[in-house]
């Protein structure tokens, strides 16, 4: 059997994320997204905690243990002031990476002190809850050191590209936006037209303390963290205006529905082709080639952005009517070929143009990370250093055994490995 306080030691860090998932839904706060992992689905229950790193989480003890940041595990070789990497003429030193690391390990601890006092511990820390099961593959993330440490990296690149460029365009700052997302981090609202409630000072002070307490983080640090996250909503409006809809109208509204082949030769593509113009049917044809139809029984849908067709192939669907057999087409694992099932037309929604004006945006965004002559990353001077420090346990006074409802047979062996997540779908940027 393993120890009931292991496990309170994962119980007690994932539960963190909690809070981070119901402030973005909560406030719909902006994000700015990490490129190096995408977006997967939120781990059950059972396997996160198979999979969850055993080390990872506060120190496993029954009563509140202090491990604020300010005695972080030290790295003998590290030079705090090393440079990590450079957006422009912005140099980023190590000592702010590493800060920036345990902010986003910190913020969702402080946010589920907050989620208790307004919910309850017993709603909170139930993990039994089918609505808490995504706070397990979250703290999977938490515990993933790399995927941290490089997600941190381009949220830190991505915010200085961002200031950069609304001081290049010469952008006034939405002051109450700007408030708003203090207002949200100091866990105070805001009064009608933005006006600061009376105890902003106290709460403000309270917050600067703990931040510096727990992550190390300047004050300016952590302002310059909430300019860019106001820039960036600006600037998503404004660059995303930019999209060319005009493609949305051509591209983005149709969906075909095919039955589809790949044959090894252009001799039996040839006759597939034959053979299904004849009414034959793909499951058919495919067995008579020694191959399994790829929906055999089971309709593909392709659009213009399928990712594993090219675009000729792609063209030839769209231009084809319904019972058309297409093909066949060259590709690069062989010929291609297919029978239109049916079409299917959308109404253009609003919310196909704003997701088109936000791919735009992140676009954008992406393109500068990969412009040398912009970002500079010195990976041996921060990739050996992220911090792997313990999560504060003295954050919140809920967090031991008793406080805790834990699923049954934690440890059972599922044979599956989860995927992290993005932190920007944990944090509430």
């Amino acid at each position: 059997m393993r120890k009931k306080t292991r496990w309170l030691g994962i119980a007690l860090a994932l539960i963190l994320l909690l809070t981070l998932l119901s402030a973005c839904i909560e406030r719909q706060e902006p994000r700015i997204e990490s490129r190096n992992l995408p977006t997967t689905q939120a781990a059950q229950t059972r396997i996160a905690l198979t999979n969850a790193p055993p080390t990872a989480g506060p120190s496993p003890t029954p009563t509140a243990t202090s491990t604020p940041y300010l005695t972080a595990t030290p790295f003998p070789d590290a030079d705090p002031n090393a440079i990590v990497a450079e957006v422009g003429e912005r140099k980023i030193t190590l000592n702010e990476y590493q800060a920036r690391v345990r902010y986003e390990r910190w913020l969702p601890l402080l946010g589920l002190s907050r989620s208790i006092d307004r919910f309850g511990y017993e709603q909170v820390l139930n993990l039994t809850l089918p609505e808490n099961s995504k706070t397990l593959a979250l703290f999977y993330t938490l515990g993933d050191v790399e995927s941290m440490g490089l997600q941190t990296m381009d949220i830190m690149l991505t915010e200085q590209i961002i200031l950069q460029e609304a001081a290049r365009r010469d952008l006034e700052l939405d002051q109450t936006y700007y408030d708003g997302r203090i207002a949200a981090r100091i866990g105070v609202e805001l009064g009608p037209n933005g006006v600061r409630p009376d105890n902003w000072d106290e709460a403000y002070n309270k917050f600067i303390e703990q931040l510096q307490l727990y992550t190390g983080m300047s004050e300016a640090q952590f302002l310059e963290i909430m300019r860019a996250l106001t820039y960036y909503e600006q600037l998503r409006v404004i660059i995303g205006e930019q999209a060319p809809l005009e493609e949305l109208d051509q591209q983005g509204l149709t969906r075909v529905i095919v039955q589809d082949l790949l044959l090894n030769t252009l001799e039996d593509a040839v006759q597939a082709v034959d053979l299904l113009k004849d009414g034959a049917a793909v499951a058919t044809v495919a067995r008579q080639f020694g191959l399994s139809a790829s929906s055999d029984q089971v309709n593909r849908t392709v659009t213009r952005g399928t990712p594993d067709l090219p675009n000729d192939v792609i063209n030839a669907i769209f231009e084809a009517n319904i019972g058309d057999v297409v093909g066949p087409i060259a590709t690069d694992s062989g010929w291609y070929v297919a029978v239109v099932i049916n079409q299917e037309l959308d109404i253009l929604q609003p919310g196909d143009i704003q997701k088109a004006r936000d791919d735009y945006f992140r676009q954008w965004i992406l393109e500068r990370l990969d412009n040398p002559d912009l970002v500079k990353i010195y990976e041996d001077n921060w990739k050996p250093f992220i911090p792997t420090d313990p999560l504060p346990q003295d954050v919140s006074p809920f967090m031991r055994n008793e406080f805790f409802v834990l699923p049954p047979d934690p440890y059972a062996d599922e044979g599956a490995t989860v995927t992290p997540i993005p932190i920007s779908d944990i944090s509430p940027r």
